[in-house]
């Protein structure tokens, strides 16, 4: 059986929005990728508390918005695995159970760039960059003297294939989305119109919360 290449967008999703798709589809377009696996948090080892104390919604909440964002792209799939795994979740467990599941196959895992730069603290990197292919999305803004110097070093130290993933900024995040819901204001553009029609129905986000951490709002990619 021919060899698959499988992309792998994580994030909290907090909402799910068009910049989260776009950066899927780019990586599947720059990279000739069969899939792309948006798979949303279960809980964070860095957001747990978080979630306690501001209401972020439960995983099948988020993974049901993430099946009405990407239902009409036949390359797009999503995945439960870590909403369903028990306890925190990281980034080598998950890929360890995607090449369980898709043995054979190149897996690519999608970060932001300026992930990878403290990628090597992240929990057993060393499974992570043994696993995937990492694609590191750039920006305009970001510092590529920097980017070129981490990814020398996480090459000769971890052996790490490191590719880089052009990306256009995008002034869309998940906190813009998530106060502008709470004042009534629209998102129309800034998301799928099926996503906002299901926080409607589920009534979400209509609550005054203290904000989030910022680490979810561009593109954030799995927890460590």
């Amino acid at each position: 059986m021919r060899e698959k290449k499988i992309g792998i967008v994580g994030g909290t999703f907090n909402p799910i929005h068009y910049a989260h798709l776009l950066l899927g589809e780019a990586a599947r377009e720059q990279f000739a990728l069969s899939r792309v696996i948006f798979i949303p948090s279960g809980i964070s080892y860095l957001k747990s508390e978080v979630a306690e104390t501001e209401g972020i919604p439960s995983g099948e909440i988020r993974y049901q918005l993430v099946k009405l964002a990407i239902e009409d792209n036949p390359y797009f799939t999503c995945s439960r695995i870590e909403i369903d795994r028990p306890g925190p979740s990281y980034s080598a467990d998950t890929l360890t159970e995607l090449q369980r599941m898709y043995p054979g196959d190149e897996l690519y895992f999608v970060v932001g760039a300026d992930s990878l730069l403290y990628m090597e603290n992240w929990k057993r990197p060393e499974e992570i960059f043994s696993r995937a292919t990492i694609l590191a999305a750039i920006r305009d803004d970001t510092d590529m003297e920097a980017l070129a110097r981490k990814k020398e070093m996480l090459a000769e130290k971890f052996d790490a294939r490191i590719e880089l993933l052009h990306f256009p900024r995008l002034d869309i995040s998940s906190t813009e989305i998530r106060e502008r819901l709470r004042s009534g204001r629209s998102v129309r553009y800034l998301m799928p119109e099926d996503c906002v029609e299901f926080i409607r129905l589920k009534n979400l986000y209509s609550a005054v919360m203290p904000q989030e951490p910022k680490e979810d709002d561009d593109v954030r990619i799995w927890s460590k």
